[in-house]
């Protein structure tokens, strides 16, 4: 990792805003939300994916790497002390 290169705002490329002058109709004061639908896929989405490679669920963000080594933990005790692996 030392030489993985972390993508920076210099990297993006130019980003052109529109602002739409109708109003909404379901908004108040005819105001539209456009920020808080884009921030909330990436997170759950990491959790999933962590979620199908070790076959252990999780329920709370952030995943942090003590979580993980618990659940995993867990499941094997649970595994041992049943006679199944998996």
């Amino acid at each position: 990792m030392t030489n993985y290169i972390i993508p920076a705002s210099t990297d993006l490329p130019p980003i052109r805003v529109f602002f739409e002058e109708l109003g909404n109709v379901h908004g108040a004061y005819g105001a539209k939300g456009i920020g808080e639908l884009p921030m909330d896929g990436p997170a759950p989405a990491i959790v999933n994916a962590v979620s199908e490679a070790l076959g252990v669920q999780f329920d709370s963000i952030p995943l942090l790497p003590e979580d993980i080594m618990e659940s995993l933990a867990s499941e094997e005790s649970t595994a041992d002390s049943s006679g199944k692996i998996g």
